[in-house]
């Protein structure tokens, strides 16, 4: 489980976006008591994010008409978000990267974070990776904000040569998050099929 934690919370801030484009620019203004406290804001939000999306899930998969539901929503959505990684982007990183203000906007008004922790929830609950006490879910949350302090510190200490490398291996990064996906769509479904 901890491992599993630290690198979903890794993971999901790895793709090149506002919030580690941000933690980007206050690594490059040298800001680093600013670039501190962003990183600990973001990684707060992941943890409020990730327990309260599993929390809640594991309030519905008490309701037995919505675990089946539950669980093919998530073989949906692996396989959509799978497919999407897959195809080629046409979006390049942008140079000119927001700032504090908007970085702290995005981290606690993010719309990809309940889809994202509601599939992964689903999944980790589906496997009993987790016994869904509220000190395990706090447990799993902290570690996965540990994971967003360890993507985020990367990002603003490599700063421009990670940004640009990432650039450059973007479609590479893409596949294997998509091939990832993919394969625990696949394997989530043939669970459910036998």
């Amino acid at each position: 489980m901890i491992v599993l934690g630290f690198l979903i919370g890794f993971m999901g801030y790895l793709p090149p976006g506002n919030i580690n484009l941000t933690a980007v620019q206050l690594g490059l203004d040298n800001h680093h008591r600013r670039l501190w406290a962003f990183i600990w804001f973001a990684a707060f939000m992941e943890f409020v994010y990730c327990y309260g999306c599993i929390w809640g899930i594991n309030f519905l998969l008490q309701k037995p008409e919505w675990v089946n539901v539950l669980e093919w929503s998530a073989v949906a959505i692996f396989a959509a978000l799978g497919v999407l990684s897959l195809l080629p982007s046409s979006s390049k990183v942008s140079s000119s990267f927001s700032g504090i203000r908007r970085g702290i906007i995005v981290a606690i008004l993010n719309p990809l974070q309940i889809p994202f922790w509601l599939v992964w929830g689903v999944y980790i609950q589906q496997n009993n990776w987790m016994d869904g006490s509220n000190a395990s879910i706090a447990l799993f949350s902290i570690i996965t904000a540990l994971g967003t302090v360890a993507v985020l510190w990367m990002y603003g200490v490599l700063g421009k040569q990670l940004v640009e490398r990432l650039k450059l291996n973007r479609d590479v990064l893409n596949r294997i998050i998509g091939a990832l996906l993919l394969t625990l769509a696949a394997l989530q479904a043939i669970k459910l099929i036998w």
